[in-house]
């Protein structure tokens, strides 16, 4: 059996949701368990893309279905381009389509751009629906995924269109950066560099 981290309870932010974070082995293979540990029923929407799906989807709706959970999921084409309202519109969709429920859960499992994209769509159907980041590279580990800050571009700009929205969990796993090309490891560093001399 895999043993993972407790998680840590991160300061409350914003709308006043505690963000629960850990970070270790097991995290994305022990998903279902950990995510109900905290307390969240209801079903899963994971949103990811079509790079991350096909290589931690099929083991994270595994774990989801242990833990009991009833689970869909929806893989955006990779890129920075599916940070839109246009997709965002579409997520919206298939959300109403499968009547999800503010109790149910959102789950982001990818990079920045998923991470980015699913907050906004937690944050604004329904006016707020639960949010589980997974995510899956370095950057987005040690930034994007913390701090509850979600956003789509618009044609004038990046990030011009979002919405504060703590996640009830961040819960990395650092198995998932053995498939990560050498670029994303640097950008990962780079941030950790930065953070480090601030």
């Amino acid at each position: 059996m895999t043993e993972y981290p407790a998680p840590s309870p991160v300061p409350e932010a914003f709308v006043g949701i505690p963000t629960h974070l850990s970070f270790g082995n097991g995290n994305v293979t022990g998903l279902g368990k950990r995510i109900t540990e905290l307390g969240l029923r209801g079903r899963a929407f994971v949103i990811t893309d079509d790079t991350v799906g096909p290589v931690h989807g099929p083991e994270v709706m595994a774990s989801l279905a242990c833990a009991g959970f009833l689970a869909e999921i929806y893989a955006v084409p990779a890129g920075e381009a599916s940070k839109s309202l246009d997709r965002a519109t579409d997520l919206y969709a298939w959300l109403a389509s499968h009547r999800a429920e503010r109790r149910d859960v959102v789950v982001a499992l990818g990079g920045g751009v998923v991470g980015d994209l699913a907050g906004f769509v937690a944050a604004t159907f329904l006016r707020g629906i639960t949010l589980v980041q997974v995510p899956t590279t370095v950057l987005s580990m040690v930034d994007s995924s913390v701090g509850g800050k979600t956003a789509v571009n618009l044609a004038e700009g990046k990030n011009l269109v979002g919405a504060f929205w703590q996640p009830t969990a961040v819960l990395c796993d650092t198995e998932v950066l053995s498939t990560l090309p050498p670029r994303e490891w640097s950008c990962g560093r780079g941030e950790i560099a930065k953070y480090a001399l601030l």
